[in-house]
């Protein structure tokens, strides 16, 4: 988190230092037993910047989940649109042993733990200011029914903690997915009261209402409750607190940046124009990262990375100086293509649709706009991409502008560009699904929210919804966002697409990978209470 929560992290550094300091300034009361180099439990928990600190903890799980290798190389291995190195990972081939599916688990479980901490902790005794004991509470609901929205969509079935573990000794049983979403949809209803619509500039990354109430849509939306998703998100829609991040202009950039402007780290100006990145209009949820570089901060107990703040995207998947090109991933140059409309009448005559330029970078294209930086003057290469992936075809969303632009030597391992969790595209999408399948209706409101989508990006709107027009809609502008291959998982769930559908893009797809397999580490310490997902059987 940027702000406060840095300020934070960085005052609770300061305090652990002082206590070191007395602990090495003591006679003999070092036989004591009390040890000074730690806060006891004791001693904390007691005052309202104690829980502060305690608050920001909640908040690392999901940093440290998308700064580094695990979520990103398995969720792009097994997005079908993009062509990754883990050969086995993009044909499905992994088990309860694999580590990246270990390291996410074991990340969402962190997060957990630290909620339900707080939570427990968090009493009436507390001296807190009550507006801020109402938003903390807040704050520390939604945290925790996002951790168990992730939990239940990627594991179905593994436990159901709302407090915490006291005792190391015991196994938690498994629980099932609707239980895991019901709880999730309960914290974000505390999290939609709690919560402001809006937090000062210095807090930006913090949860708000409209995140809640964005994250309990889409609940209810992978849980097939959707009269209950179609409701819920027509009211985040209706607030009018957030925009598509819509073209100034009716240049062909206008209508390309107006979308790739979501997935950069720095604001995209033209001819006098600027698109804002990060916390922009369209911005619900994302986590922030930066190139800050603190020498003096711990092996990431408390920052995202080791000494830094950054995420590691470009490092394992980007262009960069070190790597000589593109990492471990490009994207798919045979199917995915053909995907995108063109265009008889584009506004800035454009012959495809404007979200391909955002997502791909072709042989040729200039490597960057900025004239001062030295990639302008060179053009994307074949050899910049790893030879073993067999396609001409590279990825810009979330990569490009590339890093290159560095405050320390090891720069490209901290990439400033922030993930955005949720959005407001993605909004109106699921918003055009929940309605449309709740009622069958196929044109009205619902209809009018799939077409504003198109709009931001100069396409013709389409006559009526349908389930093809929604999924077609979803794999374009929801693209490399790790996103398609649980919307596939959830379509084959309930039903919307067959086996043999699914199939025809991922031809190993089988009915276990609507979910991972529990790690098998973590069954072998719950003590044989916890089991193994029957589909991984």
């Amino acid at each position: 988190m940027t702000g406060q929560i840095h300020k934070t992290m960085r005052e609770l550094r300061i305090i652990l230092a002082g206590l070191m300091l007395l602990a090495l300034g003591c006679s003999e009361d070092f036989l004591e037993v009390q040890n000074y180099n730690q806060l006891s439990e004791s001693s904390f928990y007691q005052t309202e910047q104690d829980f502060e600190d305690l608050l920001i903890t909640c908040y690392m799980p999901i940093g440290h989940l998308n700064q580094g290798a695990a979520i990103n190389r398995i969720g792009y291995a097994i997005d079908d649109r993009v062509v990754h190195e883990q050969f086995n990972l993009s044909a499905l081939q992994y088990d309860a042993t694999n580590g990246d599916i270990n390291n996410i688990y074991a990340a969402l479980y962190r997060g957990l733990m630290r909620c339900n901490l707080f939570l427990d902790k968090f009493s009436e005794e507390i001296d807190v200011d009550p507006a801020r004991r109402v938003s903390m509470l807040g704050e520390a609901h939604f945290l925790r029914g996002m951790y168990l929205f992730y939990i239940g969509t990627y594991f179905e079935v593994a436990p159901l903690l709302t407090a915490p573990a006291e005792d190391p000794r015991k196994g938690y049983p498994n629980s099932t997915q609707e239980e895991l979403y019901a709880q999730a949809a309960s914290d974000f209803q505390v999290g939609i009261s709690n919560l402001p619509v809006v937090w000062p500039d210095e807090d930006l990354g913090r949860a708000t209402q409209g995140a809640a109430k964005a994250f309990l849509g889409r609940t209810y939306l992978y849980g097939a409750k959707f009269s209950e998703a179609a409701a819920t998100l027509k009211e985040l829609i209706d607030d009018g607190t957030y925009s598509l991040n819509m073209p100034q202009g009716t240049d062909s950039l206008d209508y390309i940046w107006s979308y790739l402007a979501n997935f950069t780290s720095i604001d995209l100006p033209y001819n006098g124009r600027v698109y804002r990145s990060e916390h922009n209009s369209e911005s619900i949820y994302e986590v922030n990262f930066s190139t800050s570089y603190d020498e003096g901060a711990r092996s990431s107990q408390y920052l995202i990375l080791r000494r830094s703040t950054g995420s590691h995207m470009t490092w394992y998947n980007g262009y960069s100086n070190i790597t000589g090109g593109y990492g471990n991933l490009a994207m798919d140059d045979d199917v995915f293509p053909d995907e995108f409309e063109k265009p008889a009448n584009h506004p800035a005559g454009l012959k495809v649709d404007p979200r391909y330029y955002a997502i791909y970078i072709d042989i040729g294209d200039t490597l960057d706009f900025r004239q001062d930086n030295p990639l302008s003057q060179q053009v994307f290469r074949i050899s910049d991409l790893n030879s073993s992936l067999g396609t001409r075809k590279g990825m810009r969303k979330y990569l490009w502008p590339f890093h290159t632009t560095y405050t320390w030597p090891n720069a490209p391992f901290q990439d400033p560009n922030n993930v955005r969790l949720m959005r407001y595209g993605d909004v109106l999408l699921m918003y055009a699904e929940a309605a449309f399948r709740a009622t069958g209706n196929s044109g009205g409101e619902p209809l009018a929210a799939l077409n504003q989508v198109r709009e931001r990006v100069g396409m013709p709107p389409i006559a009526a919804l349908s389930r093809d027009a929604i999924i077609h809609e979803r794999d374009i502008e929801m693209a490399c966002e790790h996103s398609r291959f649980w919307d596939i998982a959830r379509w084959y769930k309930d039903g919307w697409l067959t086996l043999d559908e699914i199939q025809v893009w991922m031809p190993n797809y089988q009915p276990r990978h609507t979910a991972f397999p529990i790690p098998q580490g973590e069954i072998n310490r719950h003590y044989g209470v916890l089991k193994q997902n029957p589909k991984w059987l």
